[in-house]
């Protein structure tokens, strides 16, 4: 959606100063310890560039050249549709959000039953995704398990690319993955050049943390940069674990695992398409749970969130998502906070919505919930207003003191044009709520989403585009 906050709305965790307190610390972090560096292509060019890579596993950033980067990247990028229209211009307080990758387990539309993935499932969920009006992009929300191992992701992003005309996010095993998705996706696009002009997918990869920029994580990336894809490079460190166990600590870490992996990929090609961010969290010590539902996962986004905005870098988050095991009074909890909290953030890729189980399970149902709970949230944060429609001083003098505003034409005129009217939620009193079969949120959400799946479908690709797509599939070697 496009910005829709007023100018300097935004939440703010960190003051100015502190600001510039975790950029000075993230600094010295690259310039003291370093980061280790396993990709030979990465290093070649970090020594190009002028840093000592003599000893890979402590590689020194200076900050000069974090600096240059910060400068070089662009401040918005534009992502399309599969048919070429624009789906949406990361840029300023613009927020899009999406679903999640890789769940290994789903819950089943039909039967209830909790299984293992399927590329169907993804194809199935991804045409569904395709129907829900606040659902911008796609991610997998499950594995092709039944697939190689080496060819898992390239066989889901078929499944994305063949049942929905919204933005893929994707993830790969390394560069002979990313390579093929993107010849996929050029094959939808007419070629690669079309496919440069126009982009309908974004990398997801990450470094290891703390501050090990992988073989796979990084090669993905420079493949992104030699044919000009967007793509995600962020850490996923937990507090305790994989980073200090405190918020400032983490936060430092999580930028300068960031700023490292942006000086690779501005050096390899300056102007790529990098995106900021870090899913960073605290490791549940009672669980040893990556957890999606801790408040100090929507501290580190808001945080996060001031130094994207402060390096004016489109910026990627985790919302709408839960450690609870079902559709539950937790997951509605945790649902709602994030999405709310990564909103008023300014987040442009909000992702992972629908997430059920930390991350572990995916369902129709938590996915339409979170498209209710989006909706209600764009409705409550428009900018508001003051007209002479807005504030009819001449039919409230008409009115009256103690007169009734409901039988007016401007109160049925705003009733049809103005207000938010739940499509899942119910406002019935009890005894209507009673006749109607007193069915509980989950069990409408089920409905709702088999009518929705039923009914919609998505725009087909012509025959020899979905050949020309699957004769790259076939082609894919396998990443070792």
């Amino acid at each position: 959606m496009p910005g829709f906050q007023l100018p300097h709305t935004r939440n703010r965790l960190l003051s100015p100063q502190q600001i510039q307190q975790v950029h000075e610390l993230a600094l010295q972090l690259l310039e003291k310890v370093g980061c280790s560096v396993q990709c030979e292509e990465a290093l070649e060019i970090l020594g190009m560039a002028g840093c000592d890579v003599k000893n890979p596993h402590r590689v020194k950033v200076p900050r000069k050249m974090v600096n240059e980067a910060i400068s070089a990247a662009p401040k918005k990028i534009q992502v399309y549709h599969r048919d070429g229209k624009l789906a949406m211009t990361l840029d300023q307080d613009c927020c899009y959000y999406g679903t999640g990758s890789d769940c290994p387990k789903m819950i089943d539309l039909y039967s209830g039953e909790r299984r293992q993935s399927t590329k169907a499932d993804i194809g199935d969920l991804a045409c569904f995704c395709d129907a829900l009006p606040n659902i911008d992009f796609v991610m997998s929300f499950g594995i092709a398990q039944e697939e190689h191992r080496g060819r898992d992701f390239v066989h889901g992003y078929e499944a994305l690319l063949l049942n929905t005309s919204k933005p893929a996010i994707v993830t790969a095993h390394g560069r002979n993955d990313m390579l093929t998705m993107i010849k996929m996706a050029a094959a939808s696009q007419g070629g690669l050049a079309e496919l440069r002009e126009k982009p309908t997918l974004i990398l997801y990869s990450e470094p290891l943390s703390p501050l090990v920029h992988t073989e796979m994580g990084v090669s993905k990336g420079l493949v992104c940069c030699e044919y000009g894809i967007p793509f995600i490079y962020i850490g996923s460190p937990m507090m305790g674990a994989s980073a200090p166990a405190t918020i400032e600590g983490i936060l430092v870490q999580a930028v300068a695992e960031c700023l490292s992996g942006l000086v690779i990929f501005q050096q390899k090609q300056p102007g790529a398409m990098f995106i900021f961010g870090g899913d960073a969290t605290v490791m549940d010590m009672s669980t040893m749970i990556f957890s999606y539902g801790a408040p100090e996962l929507q501290t580190l986004n808001t945080a996060l969130a001031d130094m994207a905005h402060f390096y004016g870098l489109p910026f990627f988050c985790i919302a709408g998502a839960t450690d609870a095991k079902v559709l539950d009074a937790q997951a509605g909890l945790e649902y709602a906070l994030s999405l709310y909290n990564a909103t008023m953030n300014g987040c442009n890729l909000i992702h992972d919505c629908g997430y059920l189980e930390s991350g572990l399970t995916s369902s129709f149902e938590s996915v339409l919930l979170a498209d209710e709970i989006i909706s209600m949230l764009k409705h409550m944060l428009k900018p508001l207003q003051f007209d002479s429609d807005s504030v009819p001083l001449d039919i409230m003098e008409t009115v009256s003191p103690g007169g009734s505003f409901l039988n007016t034409n401007h109160t049925r005129n705003k009733y049809r044009n103005t207000f938010w009217f739940p499509r899942y939620l119910d406002r019935n009193v009890f005894e209507q709520w009673k006749e109607r079969g007193m069915a509980d949120l989950k069990i409408v959400l089920n409905e709702k989403a088999r009518k929705i799946f039923e009914q919609h479908n998505p725009v087909p690709l012509p025959e020899k585009t979905i050949q020309a797509i699957h004769d790259e599939l076939l082609k894919h070697k396998v990443d070792v």
